[in-house]
């Protein structure tokens, strides 16, 4: 039976970034998921957006936000990853809320020390974002955004780390777990491991986890739709002002990508399962509806609509706790986790209260894309939408991924305009040459998900 210091389950963004630090130290660690590829759970479908403003501002989620946000910047100049510095305009469009603008800015202003927050009046916010409805009447703008290349960040985790010692199984199923005195078992479908301790990072099924080993608490399944445009309409995030929150969401804002892609949404409803990511034509009008209202502008071609599941715990704040003295369980990783998750990481370590013994580690190389130096790049163009060659889709599959989807996600190819039908079989006939296989062996994203047949 293999033994470790710590497991890890889960490799969305908490885990992974647990497994980047503890990769650091001399420590024996493995990382098991359910999934083909790191990061296909919660991780893969939100706005990979660093948020500054989270309330309540008491709340645990809120607080580790706010110290997670600059961690994460760092992180992604450690690793190479794109990420933008934006701001977001909290935006009033009636006279009630116009009025309310100075008590909010105050609120704001008490609140996030370390944040610039200022109140920014119309003819200011004509002039930076002329897109604006000429509804818009006032706005906070809070600095400290940023908008990330999510699954670079993700693999920039998952690579560093693996390079750095730690042992990943994917596709692996977590079925039991023992407590013992002096260390747990882990049983899983292909087999048996002991560690010293045990977290659970599983995200949205971080619940089953728990109940496996006596915790009661169950997750609501919550789902929330995205919209892809084909270009930004705003330089700055645009959020509407609301002076009853909900507590279990921010409501949304017109956004965009990392490499400049409109991005509208999410709303949030109750999903009817955690495997539920369908998309119906009312969450897009709803989306479309309630965001077109602040801009005067043509959003551009809606490329794609996606729903991504977040697990919302009974509190509506993430929850750290342990069972007995060897296993953590992190729950409720819902928005802001991904801002979070170095913070979250940080507390899950102390909590282990190890040795830890520095090591010298590797640096990851940093994933290089045609569209980020066309002038430079080498090699044919594969997917024209998003200026992704050849030699990318090689290097994504040897890095690890073995499915279109994973190859996607890496390259951004099959992702832009056209999505796939102009290169998505140029796209499988590199896959199969790199990975030595016919191309009727390469799937989706596995489970039988074949797509030549």
């Amino acid at each position: 039976m293999r033994r470790y210091d710590v497991i890890i389950i889960g490799a969305g963004i908490t885990g992974l970034m647990i497994s980047y630090k503890l990769s650091h130290y001399k420590l024996r660690i493995l990382m098991i998921d359910k999934n083909p590829e790191p990061g296909w759970g919660v991780s893969r479908a939100h706005a990979a957006i660093v948020h500054v403003v989270q309330l309540p501002f008491k709340s645990l989620k809120s607080k580790l936000a706010r110290l997670g946000n600059p961690e994460l910047i760092k992180i992604c100049e450690e690793l190479g990853v794109r990420y933008k510095r934006t701001s977001t305009l909290i935006l009033a469009t009636e006279l009630h809320q116009l009025l309310s603008l100075p008590f909010v800015y105050l609120y704001l202003k008490m609140n996030l020390r370390g944040f610039d927050v200022k109140l920014r009046g119309r003819g200011y916010l004509m002039r930076e974002e002329p897109n604006l409805s000429k509804r818009v009447l006032g706005a906070i703008e809070v600095n400290g955004y940023a908008v990330v290349d999510n699954f670079d960040l993700l693999y920039g985790l998952y690579e560093f780390s693996k390079m750095n010692g730690v042992d990943f199984s994917f596709n692996e199923r977590v079925l039991g777990i023992e407590m013992r005195d002096r260390e747990v078992r882990v049983l899983t479908d292909k087999g048996e491991y002991e560690a010293s301790y045990l977290i659970n990072a599983a995200g949205l099924w971080a619940d089953e986890i728990a109940k496996m080993t006596g915790e009661d608490i169950e997750f609501e399944p919550g789902k929330g739709i995205l919209v892809i445009f084909d270009k930004s309409v705003s330089k700055r995030l645009l959020a509407p002002l609301y002076l009853k929150p909900d507590p279990k969401t921010k409501g949304g804002a017109i956004m965009f990508t990392h490499d400049g892609r409109g991005l509208w949404g999410p709303n949030l409803r109750m999903a009817s399962g955690k495997e539920d990511i369908s998309v119906d034509g009312q969450d897009i009008e709803m989306i479309m509806g309630k965001f077109s209202k602040l801009i005067d502008a043509d959003p551009g071609i809606p490329l794609k609509a996606y729903a991504g599941i977040r697990p919302i715990p009974p509190q509506n704040d993430f929850i750290v706790k342990r069972s007995g003295e060897r296993m953590i369980h992190i729950l409720g990783t819902e928005s802001p986790g991904f801002t979070a998750s170095p913070a979250l990481a940080n507390i899950v370590i102390g909590m282990l209260g190890i040795r830890l013994e520095e090591k010298e580690v590797r640096k990851r190389e940093k994933f290089r894309r045609a569209r980020d130096d066309p002038k430079n790049s080498k090699g044919r163009v594969i997917c024209l939408c998003n200026l992704v060659t050849e030699e990318e889709i090689r290097e994504a599959v040897r890095r690890g991924s073995r499915t279109l989807q994973g190859v996607t996600f890496r390259t951004g190819a099959c992702m832009g305009t056209c999505q796939g039908s102009r290169c998505l079989a140029d796209v499988l006939e590199v896959m199969a040459s790199e990975m030595g296989v016919d191309v009727r062996e390469i799937q989706l994203r596995g489970d039988g998900s074949w797509i030549v047949s």
